[in-house]
């Protein structure tokens, strides 16, 4: 039932209009300002019917109020009055009171006019909510549900001149013909809105996500520029997609080529960023694919400082960091992508050799609503046991928000669980004390099949 408030110093008038609307409508009756203001915070009606001459405030006084608590925009005011004055109208439906009731009135008459006015009222919110509905399908991809380019283009500039920063990534899907030609276009298709969902939830609120056609999608990480930042979130990225595609057969044969620019380094605007994200994205796909790059403007001078002539001596010391190295305790820490390149190096190697070497994930078992800082710090807590229990020739790697993931060489079961089951499990303990959430270990056999 529509809900309607009477606003009128006369009590006589108020009970008239209360028995005539009461059948048909949820009727509330006020002889103020003040009173009609209590009601509408409270619980905000349909239709206002507003007096326009009384003491203290009047029914204009009443509009200018409702404007500036911004409830005049979704409800309509017919006002009453009893003077026939034609500029107390036009001033009235200057400020845009929707109708008038002249006193006195005729019930038939009074009916008709609210009838109309919320008629009209809710033929207008139709209106509105299919506008927005044409606008909503306007920016986003029929397939995904994703924002589209031209969303995009319009918020990834508004956010630069907003925070003067943000960070552009460009996401491709390797091995897309592949796919559909393997699996058949539906599974294409599925392909395609399973990257979308893994995007929109990696994003969150921390900007947003798009496609740009094909196998290509973007993401736009708003007011941040440091890389250390975006390279964690990229990993985790890989991390959930790879956890994805074990789950979905289909994906296990494709993997993500992701190239970054950020703002304002490496442009201020969406045709900067996006030229300088395609250029990474083409280094990532060069060199192997299922890695990401961020834009370097050596791009273009890497054939010319490849061409230099150095003797292996000079080489030796352009490619190894000897303090680094001297300094380096325990397990060999590396970025994602490169303990991929590792990975397949070890995994040739003990092949070829027969030596052994173990795949371990290490999880941190926490609590689902344990609040991401203090992931964080206890993972920290973790890696920190990992290092201090491993040796030199040992390579790990952040997996994601609550995993590490190694690669220990010449090692057998036994070594391996006095390895797990005491040293990191008693260093973590050690460092985190009694409050430590529990690490799960699983282990892997490292050998071509």
């Amino acid at each position: 039932m529509k809900k309607i408030y009477v606003c009128d110093d006369e009590k006589m008038l108020l009970n008239m209009v209360e028995r005539i609307l009461s059948p048909l409508y949820e009727v509330k009756l006020c002889m103020n300002i003040d009173e009609l203001f209590k009601l509408v915070s409270d619980d905000k009606p349909d239709l206002i019917l507003l007096d326009f001459l009384m003491p203290v405030a009047n029914g204009l006084d009443g509009i200018k109020r409702l404007k500036e608590e911004n409830y005049f925009e979704d409800v309509p005011v017919i006002m009453i009055t009893g003077e026939g004055k034609s500029e107390i109208e036009i001033q009235c439906l200057n400020e845009g009171v929707e109708d008038f009731i002249h006193k006195p009135f005729v019930p038939d008459v009074l009916l008709k006019r609210v009838a109309r006015v919320l008629e009209r009222k809710e033929s207008q919110k139709d209106l509105k909510l299919k506008m927005e509905e044409v606008i909503n399908r306007s920016l986003h991809d029929s397939m995904t549900g994703l924002y589209n380019r031209d969303y995009a283009v319009e918020n990834i500039d508004k956010s630069i001149e907003k925070y003067g920063r943000g960070v552009y990534v460009m996401v491709d899907l390797d091995n897309f013909k592949y796919l559909n030609d393997a699996y058949g276009h539906l599974k294409g298709d599925d392909a395609i809105c399973a990257v979308a969902d893994i995007l929109a939830d990696s994003v969150r609120d921390r900007g947003f996500a798009f496609r740009l056609g094909g196998d290509e999608f973007g993401i736009f990480l708003t007011n941040l520029s440091d890389r250390k930042t975006a390279e964690k979130y990229i990993i985790d990225l890989f991390g959930e997609y790879n956890r994805q595609a074990v789950e979905r057969d289909y994906l296990i044969n494709s993997s993500l080529s992701i190239g970054i620019a950020t703002a304002p380094e490496d442009g201020k605007n969406y045709d900067e960023l996006y030229a300088a994200a395609d250029k990474a994205l083409y280094c990532a796909k060069r060199n192997g694919k299922n890695g990401y790059c961020f834009y370097s403007v050596d791009f273009t001078d890497t054939s010319e400082s490849r061409a230099e002539v150095v003797n292996i001596k000079q080489l030796k010391k352009l490619i190894e960091d000897r303090q680094e190295i001297r300094e380096k305790k325990g397990v060999y820490k590396v970025d994602y992508r490169e303990f991929q390149r590792i990975y397949n190096f070890i995994e040739r190697c003990v092949e070829r050799t027969h030596q052994r070497a173990k795949l371990v994930m290490v999880t941190l078992d926490c609590g689902q609503d344990e609040p991401s800082i203090v992931v964080e710090k206890r993972m920290k807590e973790v890696e920190q046991a990992i290092v201090s229990s491993l040796r030199r020739n040992d390579v790990g790697t952040r997996y994601s928000i609550s995993q590490f993931l190694l690669v220990l060489i010449d090692v057998d079961t036994q070594n391996l669980e006095n390895v797990v089951e005491t040293r990191i499990k008693k260093h973590y303990e050690d460092v985190s004390g009694r409050d430590s959430a529990e690490l799960l270990f699983e282990i892997m056999d490292i050998k071509q099949e």
